[in-house]
């Protein structure tokens, strides 16, 4: 089955502002925490501007779908439910084509990022075209912090970024460089927002991090780096820069 649309809006958002951003959060298998998590966000942020929420939930089996639905009866949800899994590029790319506002907010749903951070990103949108956050004292496995921390600054060694969390999965992006970035992101599987970073920033955008909170997962360890992947992962992630560095040394500069 493909994936379903859903656009829901309660009752009482019928005469809701145009959206000044749009809250953008993947989701698998997180029913325990999912309602949560967004409404930690739309407490925070959509109660002082207005926003939009889009939900890319990709072929849960443990009821994150019934539960977004749920609580779209409540919230301003946009939903993209699906029964098969297609990845969290795949994912994500979906969720940022039905983006209607000037700005993009992303995070991760698992829990991990604390929702006022936000205003710290937002306080750089005019001077910045994205902005992402650096997380502090992160809270993930030891080999997972040295696995990225050799590939973030392998990354930063091929590709100059004035950045050192490339990947991160908390940031605020203009929508125009939504557009003309995203859907040339196809290489590194494993590392979507590292391709989204590394290709604005060789387009001529202005890039920026400021330092964020990082927590604990909300319901126990990642289900998407085990460790019996992480030897693909990492073959894989080298390669991918391998042929990122290549088709990028023949580009030219905005």
């Amino acid at each position: 089955m493909a994936a379903q649309y859903l656009q829901m809006h309660p009752p009482e958002n019928k005469q809701r502002n145009e959206a000044q951003v749009s809250i953008l959060l993947p989701a698998h298998n997180e029913v325990n925490t999912i309602q949560g998590t967004i409404l930690g966000f739309y407490n925070e942020i959509g109660t002082k501007i207005p926003v939009e929420i889009i939900v890319t939930e990709d072929g849960s089996t443990d009821g994150t779908k019934e539960a977004l639905i749920e609580l779209a009866k409540k919230l301003p949800i946009k939903l993209v439910l699906g029964e098969e899994r297609k990845g969290y590029m795949k994912g994500v790319k979906d969720g940022l084509k039905l983006v209607n506002s000037d700005y993009v907010f992303f995070s991760d749903s698992d829990g991990q990022h604390v929702p006022s951070d936000f205003w710290k990103l937002y306080a750089k949108r005019n001077d910045y075209d994205l902005v992402v956050g650096r997380k502090i004292k992160r809270r993930d496995p030891p080999h997972r912090i040295f696995i990225s921390t050799v590939f973030h600054l392998l990354v930063g060694f091929l590709f100059k970024l004035p950045i050192r969390d490339p990947d991160t999965a908390y940031r605020l992006i203009r929508r125009e460089v939504v557009e003309d970035v995203a859907d040339e992101a196809n290489i590194l599987n494993y590392s979507f927002w590292t391709e989204f970073t590394v290709r604005a920033f060789r387009k001529g955008y202005k890039v920026a991090e400021v330092p964020v909170v990082h927590q604990d997962r909300l319901d126990g360890p990642t289900r998407l780096y085990k460790s019996s992947k992480l030897i693909k992962i990492i073959f894989s992630q080298l390669a991918g820069l391998i042929r990122l560095q290549k088709e990028l040394n023949g580009s030219v500069k905005r």
